[in-house]
């Protein structure tokens, strides 16, 4: 595992900006400047704008101080990289459909904002005491402590509002994002293994498991460093995979719009709950502590848990509804008429 994906230090003379760099920068920016006024499609705003990203990043560098140490976490490439396949997968299945691709461009950036804010809170919300001691730590996002479930629930709530706001139907835009969803929650969860958050309890065998030696990860928090666990963050992501082809299957047989979102809603609930069993970071917030194999672990109930539960029972309410109306639609484009 490796937290830390690429990591360097700033040279010292970074931190300060003297004279012979001052001269340097105003010659190669006039350079840059009269060499893109020759090239058809110069704007000035996006000249200005480029270079008012420049110096920002200097000074930035500047204010970091001389010997800072840059560090590129594998947890968050992955997610960005999640995201942005999660993005590429919608907008090509939108054009399949007829859809305007670039609507589903608009609701990613929704959904992005929306489901950081829902999973930071909702993992803020059931570590509440160590943001009291730390307030600082609320925006160290790049090491962890996201709850996927706050982050679906807030990206929900998002596509909801603005599928009512452009007049579209919600569940029909659903079903073309909710592949995208597992497909970009499997990347997220490969950087959750390499960030040793949301890792499983002791696997009892030298044979088995996964091993964290780093010293700042969750698994050190928890005092197992060096302990074989269960990769549990392995475990859910690869469930989210298989459910990702499943969903890409199913959709060639769908017969009502939300048929996807019913489909996800009831088999990732199911694999997580049973994944919840093999966790062993209590950051991610214990609602009932039962001890169910006479080992002390607290295998029931999570907050995750609980939360499967109740999308569990969402999904038989959506499939008695939309599978009924979907069959009596008249076509009209409600989001749940029968699938086209």
């Amino acid at each position: 595992m490796f937290p830390v994906l690429l990591s360097f230090r700033f040279p010292d003379w970074l931190a300060r900006f003297g004279w012979v760099e001052g001269v340097l920068t105003v010659l190669l920016a006039g350079a840059w400047l009269w060499w893109r006024r020759r090239r058809p499609g110069f704007a000035w705003r996006g000249a200005a704008g480029v270079l008012v990203l420049y110096a920002a990043a200097r000074t930035a560098v500047a204010l970091a101080g001389p010997g800072y140490r840059f560090e590129l976490h594998t947890y968050g490439v992955l997610v960005a990289l999640g995201f942005v396949m999660a993005i590429v997968v919608a907008a090509r299945q939108a054009r399949r459909e007829f859809i305007d691709a670039n609507l589903v461009l608009d609701l990613a950036f929704w959904i992005l904002v929306a489901a950081l804010v829902g999973s930071r809170l909702l993992y803020i919300l059931v570590n509440l005491p160590e943001y009291v001691a730390d307030p600082l730590a609320l925006l160290k996002v790049w090491t962890g402590g996201l709850v996927f479930y706050g982050g679906f629930i807030g990206a929900v709530a998002a596509s909801w509002y603005f599928c009512q706001r452009r007049g579209v139907g919600f569940f029909r835009i659903a079903d073309v994002v909710i592949p995208s969803v597992a497909l970009g929650h499997f990347f997220g969860r490969l950087g959750c293994f390499s960030a040793g958050c949301c890792h499983g309890s002791g696997s009892g065998s030298h044979l088995f498991g996964a091993i964290y030696t780093a010293p700042h990860t969750v698994v050190a928090r928890s005092h197992l460093l060096g302990v074989p666990l269960h990769p549990t963050p392995l475990y859910d992501g690869f469930g989210e995979l298989m459910i990702f082809f499943l969903l890409l299957l199913l959709r060639r047989h769908k017969r009502w719009h939300g048929q996807l979102l019913v489909a996800w809603l009831v088999a990732y609930p199911l694999w997580r709950f049973l994944t919840e069993m093999f966790r062993g970071d209590v950051e991610r917030g214990m609602l009932a502590w039962i001890d169910l194999f006479g080992d002390q672990r607290p295998e029931l109930l999570s907050t995750s848990q609980v939360v499967s539960l109740g999308l569990l029972l969402l999904a038989v309410v959506l499939w008695r509804r939309l599978r009924r109306v979907g069959q009596s639609a008249s076509g009209t484009d409600t989001g749940i008429q029968p699938a086209r």
